[in-house]
């Protein structure tokens, strides 16, 4: 699968639902754009899978070895509140209040591509997110990918 790209602002109603954006379901491969699990982030967001790639996470889980405390205790907390949902007739999706809840999600919403999924953040805690300094781009960028060769570019 391609990776998806954009954030987008969203509005969850009073039941739980909120309008998937065209401009994210069209970068979805055709049968990919209706058929999602929903489940808990690692941060406090929520994450909704197109049902392929849940497939395949959900592989690598079960790959594990379930004698081993640690991985049953990742799989619990990682697999508890995954919950499939699918877009309705009007491009909408049902997030499960337990899950709302988990990431704090109430009104406005940012969903958010992350190469083959997409995160769904309460915008002020998103907002805060990006302003936090632990996580300030420019010193990512020298951390994560400053020991990369650069492909003959030369700054000399």
């Amino acid at each position: 699968m391609k990776p998806i790209f954009g954030e987008h602002d969203c509005k969850i109603d009073s039941k739980g639902r909120f309008l998937l954006p065209v401009g994210l379901r069209k970068q979805l491969p055709k049968g990919q754009q209706d058929d999602f699990v929903v489940n808990r982030g690692i941060e406090i967001c929520l994450v909704l899978y197109p049902r392929n790639i849940w497939e395949e996470e959900l592989a690598k889980i079960q790959s594990k070895n379930r004698f081993v405390a640690k991985n049953r205790a990742f799989a619990r907390k990682f697999l508890n509140g995954a919950t499939p949902v699918a877009v309705d007739g009007n491009s909408r999706i049902l997030i499960p209040k337990r899950l709302l809840d988990y990431a704090k999600l109430d009104k406005e919403i940012i969903l958010v591509a992350a190469f083959d999924r997409i995160e769904m953040w309460d915008k002020t805690t998103y907002d805060n997110w990006l302003k936090d300094e632990r996580y300030d781009l420019e010193k990512l960028s020298e951390e994560v990918m400053g020991d990369e060769q650069a492909d003959g570019l030369s700054l000399a």
